[in-house]
This record gives structure tokens, C-alpha cells and sequence, in this order.
């Protein structure tokens, strides 16, 4: 009895000491990640200032009938700008309180309002402008970040892009599957025998299995369906295409005829008004400032920040050092490299620009298709090649099916390595399908990243976020396929996705966008698409 007593005594002693170790350790991590952090914020006292508040998860909206007269009026809404006497320098963090009002001046009771914020310096001389980040309180009451970047006079921009119920609309549009109408022909090579059909981009239940030809790849997590063709076989398909006025009718029906109303004025895209209207008078820092950005090292603390502001027509990033890059930089930058570029249009502006610039040329008699739009140098031994992204692309010509590739495929056959850089853009032609579709793709894309840079050590990853669009006005169906908020949306999953990878550098193009100089565009100017590649650049070439 004595010896069974002893052994439970040194039992539990054993355990104590093991949990109190345990103890002793978890607390010094703890305090040594609570000192690295503060540390980091010492050095960039925006950073410390400003922490980007993500929405809840939970949508804020609430599950109710709509009435006009309850809609978010930007008429009545109310913009208050907090310590507006108080003396602004550089560095600090203006913030302001959005109330969202009804027709009648009544103050909502919930969220889901989705805003455009942004600064512009009342001084033209500088150009300057950069974008607010925006907190939903799901109770009607919003807080926008303004994060001082310059000295001077600086106006408050703030748009009603849609109200809540517009983006209740908008969300449950976007769950719906099938929405655009796309068709693929079908081509007997011996007999010339032609034959269009219909195709999805997701399962059709409607649509009877012996009546299919099922192009979907399961592993790359894509789906491609087809009506069958009456007299000829799946394996004749040839070419593809989006039919746009089909998509315009199709769309609308999605939506009632009070919904529509939701997407035109006084409930579209509606500049606040900010009172009173004198600008605020920022002031010349009093505090000392680091002389020197880190260099864009492309670590998680960072790589996914999309922190600065437009100074003329060059994106200031106030978290690494993003370098405006000659010619001749580029050059040098780019030497005995491959680039691969998969994706969407924005990403093709790329290897357009760096076609011209480097410059690089396209052989037909010896280069295939995907050179076509990027192109080799010679002298640099610097090479650039450009794929679209597989179905469903949004093109209105006929395409050729077997020209398109899936994404994580196209990862699977690069051999890659440290002269190996890889330019990724997801997210123009996926603004339309439910947000599923969108995160199951970047779900198989990430793991055949982790696939090459297991294989390949060295190999430079890079994944853009969404932009701002051209707005069309009175168009609902182009609001319900391609609005802002959608392409938010996919930014957001991009950001979860891969900001904390560290096989991933995340190039957020999201903020250069909301306050650019130059007008909204899918394919924006040559100013913004300069810029996007000087942060490329940066992260390829820190030193």
C-alpha cells in the first residue's frame, strides 16, 4: 500500500513539473512574439497606428423583405469626422463615423453597406490621394481609417457604392450557378460536320448524365460541362465562347423589377456629403521617421499589405521599398529569367507592358502561342510567356478549347528554380460565380505551389488581388456580374488565402485602385499597370 502511495507521488509530481516547464516556455513565446511585434511596430509607426479591421464573417445583413423606403439614402446618411479640431501631423490616423440613414432620415439598424473611401490633396501641385479602409459595425454605423501619408490640405471622399439591400441582392446572384451562357462547337475534322451547344461552368442537375460530355477536371478543381452533341462525340470539341446579349437577358431575370430600382440612382455609386466641407491641414511630422523602407522581402507581415498612397503617378507603399524601375532596371531585374503568367487580362496587361519595355519578341515560325503576348530577349537571355486561364473565361470570340490550361496544371509542368518567377491573376472572370468556385481553384492552385517550390526550392510566387472596374450606370446586369463588391469579395479570399503562406507573395492591388489618378478600369492605364509591376519588380529585385 505504502509503495502504490509513493508511486502516485512521484507520478504527480512528474506531471506538475512537466505542466509548470510546459508553462514556462508557452509564456516566454508568448512574450518574446509580443516583443518581435512591438518591435516591428517601433519601426513603422503607421503600421502600429493603423490595423486594418476586417468585417465580421457573418454578413451583417438582415433577412427582410425589401421596402424602398428603408434602403440606405446617401442624402441622409451622415459623415462626422472624429477630433476634427485636433492637430493632424503625418503618420496619425484620421478617422471618421459613417451613419447610414433611410429615405425617411431614420438610422439603420444593420450593416452590409459597401463603401468607397478615399483622400485627395486639396493642393493639385501634389496629386496626392490614397484609400480609407472601412469597418462595418453591423448595426448602422461604419468607421473609416484615413492613414495621414503627406503634409498639406486633404479632402474626404466617401461613395455610397450600393446599399445593404443591393448587396444582399448582389450576394444571393452570385450563389446562383449557371448565370452566364457560354457555348462550344463541336467539329467532325473528316466530314466538317459542325454542331454548337450550350456549356456550364458548374453541375447541371437539369441536364440528364447521358446528355453530357463532362470536361471537369477533379483534381485541379474545375468543372466544364457541355450539352451533348446528337451525332458527334464529346472529343470533338473545338471551340468556346461567352455570348454576351444572351447574358444580359438571363441576367435580369434574376432580379425583380423593385430590386432594379436598387441599382440606379439615388442608391448607386453616390458621393457622401461631408460637412463641413474645408479641407483638414495636415502638418509636417514632429516625430523622428525611419529614412528607409525595408526591402520588400515578401514575408507574411507584409506581403499582403496594400498600404500607401498615389504621389503623382507613382503608388508610394508605405510597407516595403517599391522602386520605380527604369528600362534599363528592368533589364537588368529580369536577366537570365522566365517569367510565366497565368490568369486573367490584368495580368496580360503585364506581359504586354514588359513586351514593349524590355522589349521582347515573338517568333510564330518557332515560339507557341503562349509567347505571343510576352516574347524572349535575346541579350538579356530574359523570357516572358502568357496563358489565359481555363473556362470560364470571359471572352466574346471563339476560343480554342484546347488552348486553355488549368492554373495548378500549368504549375505542375514548370521546372522552376531561383531565375523562375511566376504571375498569378484570378479574379475578372470569376466575379460572377458563386464565391465557392473562386476558393476551390486558389485551393488547388496553392497546393501544386507548395508541389513546385517543394521540387523547386527558389521559385518566385506571385498571386494580384482584384481592382476597381468602369461603372456603367443603369446597366443592372453589369452590376450583378461585375460589380465592385464581387470583386472585393474575391480580394478578401485571395488575402485569407495566401497572405500567411510563405510559398506566396501577395501583390494587393485593391487600395491603388480605389484612389487612383486615373479613370476606373478593368484594364487600367498605363500608370497603374506601371506601378503594379514596380512592386513585381521589387519583390523579384529588393537590392
Amino acid at each position: 500500500m505504502a509503495s502504490a502511495r509513493m508511486y502516485t507521488l512521484v507520478y504527480v509530481t512528474a506531471a506538475v513539473i512537466i505542466i509548470m516547464t510546459w508553462r514556462f516556455h508557452y509564456q516566454r513565446s508568448m512574450i518574446w512574439d509580443e516583443y518581435t511585434a512591438h518591435r516591428q511596430d517601433v519601426l513603422n509607426p503607421l503600421l502600429s497606428k493603423l490595423r486594418l479591421m476586417e468585417p465580421p464573417v457573418e454578413p451583417c445583413l438582415l433577412n427582410r423583405s425589401l421596402l424602398l423606403d428603408q434602403v440606405t439614402h446617401p442624402k441622409n446618411t451622415m459623415v462626422v469626422v472624429l477630433n476634427r479640431e485636433r492637430v493632424y501631423h503625418q503618420g496619425d490616423v484620421l478617422t471618421v463615423r459613417v451613419v447610414a440613414r433611410d429615405k425617411e432620415g431614420r438610422p439603420k439598424t444593420y450593416g452590409g453597406d459597401f463603401f468607397r473611401a478615399r483622400l485627395n490633396s486639396s493642393d493639385r501641385s501634389l496629386q496626392a490621394s490614397s484609400a480609407g479602409h472601412v469597418t462595418d459595425h453591423c448595426n448602422g454605423t461604419y468607421t473609416v481609417l484615413f492613414p495621414l501619408y503627406w503634409a498639406g490640405n486633404i479632402s474626404i471622399k466617401i461613395q455610397l457604392v450600393h446599399p445593404s439591400e443591393a448587396v444582399k441582392v448582389l450576394r444571393r446572384v452570385r450563389e446562383t450557378t449557371n448565370k452566364r451562357v457560354f457555348y462550344c462547337t463541336f467539329v467532325d475534322v473528316k466530314t466538317k460536320a459542325t454542331q454548337t451547344r450550350q456549356c456550364f461552368s458548374s453541375a447541371n442537375p437539369s441536364l440528364p448524365q447521358h446528355q453530357q460530355c463532362d470536361f471537369s477536371k477533379r483534381e485541379v478543381n474545375g468543372t466544364w460541362i457541355c450539352q451533348k452533341p446528337d451525332k458527334l462525340p464529346c472529343s470533338t470539341i473545338s471551340k468556346c465562347r461567352w455570348k454576351k446579349s444572351t447574358n444580359r437577358v438571363k441576367t435580369l431575370a434574376f432580379v425583380s423589377q423593385e430590386e432594379r430600382k436598387l441599382f440606379q440612382n439615388p442608391y448607386l455609386e453616390e458621393e457622401l456629403e461631408i460637412d463641413p466641407k474645408e479641407p483638414i491641414r495636415v502638418l509636417e511630422t514632429e516625430l523622428p521617421t525611419p529614412q528607409h523602407l525595408p526591402a520588400c522581402t515578401g514575408n507574411a507581415r507584409e506581403s499582403g499589405a496594400s498600404l500607401g498612397h498615389w504621389s503623382g503617378k507613382v503608388w508610394r507603399s508605405s510597407v516595403c521599398n517599391v522602386r520605380v524601375f527604369t528600362k534599363e532596371d528592368i533589364q537588368r531585374c529580369l536577366a537570365n529569367k522566365t517569367v510565366f503568367m497565368q490568369g486573367d487580362s490584368t495580368v496580360r496587361q503585364w506581359s504586354q507592358r514588359m513586351q514593349k519595355v524590355v522589349p521582347l519578341y515573338y517568333n510564330d515560325a518557332t515560339m507557341d502561342s503562349s509567347a505571343r503576348l510576352g516574347g524572349d530577349n535575346s541579350r538579356w537571355n530574359i523570357s516572358v510567356r502568357f496563358r489565359f486561364h481555363h473556362f470560364p473565361t470571359q471572352v466574346g470570340a471563339w476560343v480554342f478549347f484546347h488552348d486553355f490550361s488549368y492554373t495548378a496544371d500549368m504549375l505542375d509542368t514548370i521546372p522552376g528554380g531561383p531565375d523562375t518567377v511566376i504571375g498569378l491573376s484570378l479574379w475578372a472572370h470569376f466575379t460572377a460565380e458563386p464565391l465557392e468556385m473562386i476558393r476551390s481553384r486558389l485551393n488547388a492552385i496553392r497546393g501544386a505551389i507548395h508541389r513546385l517550390m517543394r521540387r523547386s526550392p527558389g521559385t518566385r510566387v506571385f498571386v494580384r488581388t482584384g481592382t476597381t472596374r468602369e461603372h456603367r450606370g443603369g446597366k443592372v446586369e453589369y452590376y450583378l456580374l461585375g460589380s465592385d463588391w464581387l470583386a472585393y469579395q474575391i480580394t478578401k479570399v485571395i488575402r485569407e488565402m495566401f497572405r500567411a503562406d510563405p510559398d506566396v507573395v501577395v501583390l494587393d492591388t485593391w487600395d491603388m485602385s480605389v484612389c487612383q489618378p486615373g479613370k476606373d478600369n478593368v484594364h487600367p492605364d498605363q500608370t497603374m499597370v506601371d506601378s503594379q509591376l514596380n512592386g513585381l519588380f521589387s519583390h523579384i529585385c529588393p537590392n
